[in-house]
């Protein structure tokens, strides 16, 4: 009976060190994921940081067309912002599937947090398709401008346009 009793409370204690272990996994998970959104929106405010703007001189000679350099300025703000958060939003993807993969993980808050950061990946996939309808040798002259290689103020960019 003592034989009987002892591993009745083996078993149970097996079990209680399982679900302990798996709810300290799903807490370490869901602190690293936390922080990985906090990197990655730390990273994206620092990638956003620039006084350069782009002039109407800078791309008019290449098209007037307010449709043509808006979809080159929005591709290549949107590439940089990619480029350069690309790290942390690695992390972040891996953090985010492992806490999916948890039976015990809350899937409607992970899925809303998602929908929030993939928004600014998403939005640089969408600036490709119109970018890439341009003719390769817009595309050509709008990539040799130097100063739409490297990270500019979107904001301070729009206000020099007369729209």
């Amino acid at each position: 009976m003592n034989y009987l009793i002892c591993a009745f409370s083996l078993l149970l204690s097996l079990c209680s060190y399982a679900n302990t272990t798996e709810q300290t996994l799903e807490d370490y998970l869901t602190v690293q994921y936390h922080n990985s959104i906090k990197a990655y929106e730390l990273k994206l405010e620092e990638c956003q940081k620039t006084e350069e703007v782009i002039t109407p001189n800078d791309v008019e000679h290449i098209s007037k067309d307010w449709n043509v350099i808006s979809a080159a300025l929005s591709y290549h703000y949107a590439k940089f912002q990619d480029l350069c958060t690309h790290h942390e939003l690695q992390h972040f993807t891996v953090l985010s599937a492992k806490l999916q993969a948890l039976e015990s993980s809350d899937k409607s808050v992970l899925d809303k947090y998602n929908q929030l950061i993939m928004a600014i990946p998403l939005t640089y996939e969408r600036t490709k398709a119109d970018y890439f309808v341009l003719p390769e040798n817009l595309r050509k002259q709008f990539s040799s401008i130097e100063k739409l290689n490297r990270p500019f103020d979107l904001m301070g960019t729009m206000e020099n346009f007369d729209l």
